[in-house]
Order: C-alpha cells, then sequence, then structure tokens
C-alpha cells in the first residue's frame, strides 16, 4: 500500500525568534550564515494524551532536531491540552505562545474556508483514493492555497486514517441517528454535516469528551480509531459504527512568516525532521489500523457496518454544493 509523502517542513513563530515564545536568544529576520545561528526554543503542542500517537510523533520529532542542530534548538512538547484547547493553540502561533502544534487542516476552516476540502463529507471511497491526491500535485496546490489564504503553513503529512462514528447506542442506519448529540471538532463543515445528517452537533473540546461521554451530556463522537483507542473513548461509547465520513492527515501546523526568518540550517533540519517524522507516523498508521480494532474488540467495543451510507451520502450533498467555488473545484478532481 502507498505510503504518503511528506511535503516537508515546520516553522516557529517569529515572536520565538525574539524570545516571545520561549527563544533562548533572539532570532534574524533572515538566513544567517552556518555556524552563525542563535539557540531557539520551540513550544510544540497538541490535544492527545501521552499515549496518543502526536505524542510519539513529537518526542520523534524532539529528539531529531535537537541531535541535527547539536543541542542549538531545544524542542518543548506539551500533550494533553496543557497549553490549551486546539483552537487556542493554533490561535497562539499568530500570538507566539506556541511554535508549532500537531493539528489536522480543519483547525485553521475558521481562517480559510478553503480547507473545507478536508472537511467535506464523505469524499474518498478508499485511503487510497486519500493517498493518490495527498501524494500528488493537487495536494500540494490546496496547502498552498490554504497558507495563502490562511498565513497558516501545514508540513508533514501523517495519515491519520478514516474518522468513526462513536456512540453508547448502536447506530446502523440514519434514523438511529437522529436526535442524538454527537461530538464534533469546530469546524463549520464537520458542525453542517451532523445537523445536516439529523443528529445535534456539539463543538466541545477533546479533554471534555470523555466524561461528557459518561455523564450522559454526549451520546456520540467521531475520530479515528487511534484517537478512540488512545483516549479510552470505547470505554463510554462502545458501539463503532463504520461511517468512514472523513479522511485526514495530521501536520505539523505552524506561522508561515515565521518560516522565512529562520536560518538556513535550521530550516534544512526541522524539514528532514518533519519528513522522516510523516513517513514513520504514516506506515505505523497503515500497519496498526488492524491491530487498533483488535484492541478495541478485546475491549469490548462492537463495530458496526452502515446499512444505508448512500442515504448519508445524499444527505450531505447540500453541505458539498454550499462550499467555495474553489472547495468545489478540487472536489470533483477528487472524486473524479
Amino acid at each position: 500500500m502507498k505510503k504518503t509523502a511528506i511535503l516537508a517542513g515546520i516553522a516557529i513563530s517569529a515572536l520565538a525568534l525574539t524570545g516571545c515564545s520561549g527563544a533562548d536568544s533572539g532570532g534574524t529576520g533572515s538566513a544567517a550564515p552556518s555556524g552563525e545561528a542563535e539557540p531557539m526554543t520551540l513550544t510544540l503542542g497538541h490535544a492527545g494524551s501521552e499515549s496518543d500517537p502526536r505524542q510519539t510523533a513529537a518526542m520523534q520529532f524532539k529528539e531529531i532536531v535537537e541531535e541535527e542542530s547539536d543541542g542549538n534548538i531545544t524542542v518543548e512538547v506539551h500533550s494533553d491540552s496543557t497549553l490549551g484547547t486546539w483552537e487556542e493553540m493554533i490561535e497562539g502561533l499568530q500570538l507566539g505562545t506556541t511554535d508549532i502544534v500537531i493539528e489536522s487542516l480543519l483547525s485553521v476552516e475558521a481562517y480559510t474556508d478553503l480547507s473545507s476540502i478536508e472537511t467535506a463529507p464523505f469524499l474518498y471511497e478508499d485511503e487510497d483514493q486519500f493517498f493518490e491526491v495527498w501524494d500528488g500535485d493537487l495536494g500540494d496546490e490546496i496547502k498552498t492555497a490554504i497558507t495563502e489564504a490562511s498565513g497558516y503553513e501545514m508540513l508533514g503529512n501523517m495519515y491519520r486514517g478514516p474518522r468513526q462514528l462513536t456512540t453508547k447506542d448502536p447506530v446502523t442506519t440514519l434514523d438511529d441517528l437522529q436526535g442524538l448529540t454527537i461530538r464534533t471538532p469546530s469546524a463549520p463543515t464537520m458542525l453542517a454535516t451532523w445537523e445536516a445528517l439529523g443528529a445535534r452537533a456539539e463543538a466541545l473540546p477533546f479533554n471534555e469528551v470523555y466524561s461528557a461521554l459518561e455523564s450522559g451530556v454526549l451520546d456520540g463522537q467521531e475520530n479515528p480509531l487511534d484517537a478512540i483507542l488512545f483516549n479510552s473513548i470505547h470505554e463510554v461509547a462502545p458501539h463503532i459504527g463504520e461511517t468512514s465520513h472523513m479522511y485526514a492527515n495530521y501536520h505539523f501546523i505552524t506561522w508561515n512568516e515565521s518560516l522565512s526568518g529562520m536560518p538556513e540550517e535550521y530550516q534544512e533540519i526541522i524539514r528532514d525532521a518533519a519528513e522522516q517524522v510523516g513517513e514513520d507516523y504514516t506506515a505505523t498508521t497503515i500497519a496498526d489500523t488492524e491491530e487498533y480494532r483488535g484492541e478495541l474488540e478485546a475491549a469490548g467495543a462492537e463495530f458496526h457496518e452502515i446499512e444505508d451510507l448512500d442515504e448519508w451520502v445524499e444527505a450531505t450533498q447540500p453541505i458539498i454544493d454550499g462550499l467555495p467555488a474553489d472547495v468545489q473545484a478540487w472536489v470533483e478532481e477528487i472524486r473524479g
């Protein structure tokens, strides 16, 4: 099976270079000659637990960058939303409170509706189709357009797998979903998707999802299998409906202006590290998906086929029709 190619790179925020985001000393606005780059500290955050694959990726990135820079770049890793929700961390890239955030494209949909290409429902038939897009020219085109429109740069493709619906009671048809309160990220297209399907969409911070399911505030949530397993969601919502309604990568997200202000030697180190981590993350996801399923089943989770998936696709077509013209053109190319 084809792996995701890593497009490279990761930047630090401009304020980090001036000492506002934990940098050890001020940086320069242009590349410094080799041997003259100042030491710096990068703050990397994500919303996953310490057992989440994002933490593994973050620690691998830290190890590579610190080793290749001979200790001149230090990476501080913060898991479990300790720097704030993912929304706050993404905003922090502009403010200088974070330098790197591991998240997917949906996290910048509030800054450009072009990011809705990721959250458009039922866009891919399988992961091979997804890889064909994101390993190729179209994937490059999409990420470049999003960076130009938002200021955020998504670098290093880390394949997550398809998102599945996880509920307290079984959902196998669209009728079963009606009126249920489903947690989804705050991306507008995702909220609209679940409302179109007849559910009540709730944009709750992910670190509150377990307790909300346990208490009955939520009836379900949706995420790839790794997030379900490593955050123990199956303990409180053991029924997994195989909707595969969205495929996505994680990326190392940074503020684009910061990249041009980094010393070239630091850029190269960070780009190479992001590429290696992305390749390893994707390979692990592909290899371990069946293992994740087995672990979930062993822990009591039940998987359910969606019997009327065509009706789900039809119900969400108005969401596709309402997307920006550029996004609709990408959708046509992907589905074609």
